[in-house]
């Protein structure tokens, strides 16, 4: 008879064994692609999608395209995710910390997904384009079953300097919520806030302009999302900032991430 053993880790089907849990674990991405897109928008609406406990500190909406490859706890397999995030501050008991808080992250393969969602970052299924590269132009869509929802797009970058992309070598407190609903009744089994931590080390970076266009879904296009569709696309784009584009390393760490209180 299968037992849970003490001070293992398991996952979903957690009945075929544990590992044994390492404080020094990190998941290393060799090979990431980043444009990152941010824009000014109506806090108090945003401020809707944010839980209790976190407060905006910028009405600001981001969106994060990642090209991911050569990654390494994917036995150097790859994927492309968009995470759409805001700016918060954690005012808890013991903890009180900025970071940006995952409102949802699309991903086009199945093992983060899983992965993630264990941790406490909201991952959904889409599907998402490499980028396509012509000239001074880079673009990428968002789509599930042959329906459009989120584009992208960047055009005239321009190259930074040395020390702007060392500067670009940072940690990142990545926020989010873990919810377990409860089996057969309203409620959760389990809901709270949490940390994954990551850090990001470019070693080329780009600033261009671009522009963001998000497409509302029906039921029919995509009954399981379309409410979270909508209501990013319900924010107002008030001020693009200039595009960002980056070419390096990514390191999750994911033994240094907690439950905050």
């Amino acid at each position: 008879m299968f037992k849970f053993e003490e001070g293992k880790c398991y996952k979903m089907p957690a009945h075929f064994g544990g590992s044994y849990f390492d404080p020094d674990a990190k998941a290393i991405y060799d090979d990431v692609v980043t444009l990152i897109f941010s824009y000014t928008t109506d806090g108090e609406q945003l401020s809707n999608y944010v839980p209790e406990g976190f407060e905006l500190t910028k009405p600001e909406l981001s969106i994060e395209f990642q090209q991911c490859r050569q990654v390494e706890w994917m036995a150097g397999s790859y994927y492309d995710l968009v995470s759409v995030a805001a700016p918060v501050r954690f005012n808890g008991q013991r903890d009180r910390l900025e970071g940006s808080f995952s409102l949802v992250v699309w991903e086009n393969k199945t093992t983060p997904i899983l992965t993630g969602n264990m941790m406490g970052v909201p991952k959904i299924y889409a599907d998402i384009e490499d980028l396509h590269i012509l000239a001074d132009t880079y673009r990428t869509r968002l789509s599930f079953e042959g329906s459009t929802f989120l584009e992208l797009e960047m055009i005239r970058h321009q190259p930074l300097d040395a020390e702007e992309v060392k500067a670009m070598n940072t940690d990142i407190n990545s926020l989010g919520w873990r919810y377990i609903p409860k089996v057969g009744a309203p409620g959760a089994d389990l809901s709270q806030p949490i940390l994954f931590p990551m850090h990001n080390e470019p070693n080329a970076a780009w600033l261009g302009s671009g522009k963001v266009k998000w497409t509302k879904s029906t039921w029919d296009q995509n009954p399981m999302q379309f409410y979270i569709i909508n209501a990013l696309a319900e924010l107002p784009i008030i001020d693009m900032k200039p595009v960002i584009l980056t070419q390096g390393r990514e390191i999750l760490t994911e033994a240094q991430g907690r439950v905050l209180k």
